[in-house]
């Protein structure tokens, strides 16, 4: 294993992106190119400053990858693709507990006119079909994994690729493109939330929360919540303010799709 410096790990991109400062080392220009695309949406290259948080990823030979973060080697296995989706989580985790300008919630995101809709929900919990479904129905793509809320409440874009779980094969990721559909740009106020979880022949009869019951529902699934517990709860409540809140079971996403759209269009 080599010494991580910025001598071993010369090829480097510094960055700011959520209010962070962080830099990118690794050993190889080709590592170089693979990552930049899976920089964090809305990245600004910045000088090279000793404040940087230094996340690396290096070359060891033999197909064998080591992750640093500053000094500390957190990861050192063979595997290319396996180490490059361990740093994308890594830079993810980093920006969504560590933002000091954003509090991060486990949503998938998407949003029509001027309003998005927030489906708080955990992995595992269908959010990414339901966000694929409205996409393909028309609405833009924020997020399939965070809801990044400013301090005004507004939604932020994370518009990384999809990323499905079949039952019974590999994840596969793709594009807001490969679903003809196109990825939002700017911040949206909260026009929807809606918790909701997938149940084989369910049927979408919800029931409307009110704002503190919401508000409280959302905290459940926000990542600064015990780091930052008064700010995550203002941030929050701003967030649902004027907005509706929405909990029941579901059956197939692309039912449920212009449902939702059309509820967001009633309520703008």
């Amino acid at each position: 294993m080599q010494e991580f410096s910025d001598k071993t790990a010369p090829h480097q991109i510094p960055f700011e992106a959520f209010g962070l400062e962080i830099r990118f080392c690794t050993n190889s220009p080709e590592l170089l190119e693979r990552v930049e695309p899976m920089l964090p949406p809305g990245w600004q290259r910045r000088p090279r400053s000793s404040k940087q948080l230094r996340l690396g990823l290096l070359e060891e030979g033999d197909d064998v990858y080591s992750i640093y973060r500053n000094e500390l080697c957190i990861h050192d296995a063979p595997g290319r693709k396996f180490a490059l989706k361990m740093l994308e989580m890594q830079l993810s985790g980093h920006i969504t507990r560590e933002s000091p300008d954003f509090v991060a919630v486990h949503a998938g995101v998407v949003a029509d006119g001027n309003r998005a809709i927030v489906m708080p929900g955990r992995s595992f919990s269908g959010k990414t079909t339901l966000v694929r479904a409205l996409v393909e129905a028309g609405a833009v793509y924020y997020s399939d994994e965070y809801a990044m809320l400013d301090d005004a409440g507004r939604v932020h874009p994370y518009a990384r690729q999809l990323s499905f779980r079949p039952p019974d094969g590999l994840p596969v990721e793709l594009s807001v493109e490969q679903l003809a559909g196109v990825a939002g740009a700017e911040p949206l106020p909260v026009g929807l939330v809606i918790l909701t979880r997938y149940r084989p022949g369910g049927v979408w009869q919800p029931r409307q929360l009110s704002a503190g019951a919401g508000a409280l529902a959302m905290l459940e699934h926000t990542i600064p919540s015990e780091t930052r517990p008064e700010k995550a709860m203002r941030v929050v409540r701003k967030a649902i303010d004027g907005a509706v809140a929405l909990e029941g079971e579901r059956g197939e996403a692309d039912e449920l799709a212009g449902v939702l759209l059309e509820n967001l269009r009633v309520g703008a």
